[in-house]
């Protein structure tokens, strides 16, 4: 499935770290996309990325699922961003990724309410060996510009 994820989430280079969709479910509210490590990849260190990194790969592929959902639902064509609130349950299993590895990231969304959501992630290697899961909270406020000037102003 060939879309153009930057067209569907509100990341920008050099933070755009996620590549193509493989696989949605509208109606299963699910998608997976990849990711291919590499020393242009943000959070490279010189050796790799750190794990903690995968937080970041599942939060960007959280927005792609909202992103394609808004687009096959109610035609939106511009992404509305969102703010990770947390994550429960993170579970790591390597201290990072090397250059040159290929992962797939999937997300589906487990709760909305509103503009709140949760969504349960899982990061595998080509092996199919899980590497990161978590489950992300995540709010979209209506108007990005008003929350943060009413939020940050005080």
């Amino acid at each position: 499935m060939e879309t153009d994820v930057a067209s569907l989430v509100p990341h920008r280079a050099p933070m755009l770290a996620i590549g193509g969709v493989e696989d949605f479910d509208v109606a299963g509210k699910r998608v997976t996309a990849h990711v291919r490590i590499s020393s242009e990849s943000p959070f490279f260190d010189g050796a790799g990325v750190p794990a903690w990194a995968a937080i970041e790969y599942m939060a960007q592929v959280a927005a792609l699922l909202v992103g394609l959902r808004d687009r096959a639902l109610a035609g939106n064509e511009k992404p509305r961003p969102g703010l990770l609130l947390g994550t429960r349950r993170m579970e790591l299993s390597t201290d990072s990724f090397e250059v040159g590895a290929d992962y797939r990231i999937s997300a589906a969304c487990e709760f909305e309410d509103a503009d709140a959501a949760a969504f349960r992630c899982e990061m595998v290697d080509v092996s199919g060996k899980t590497v990161a899961s978590a489950t992300l909270n995540a709010y979209r406020p209506p108007d990005m510009a008003t929350f943060l000037k009413e939020h940050l102003s005080a």
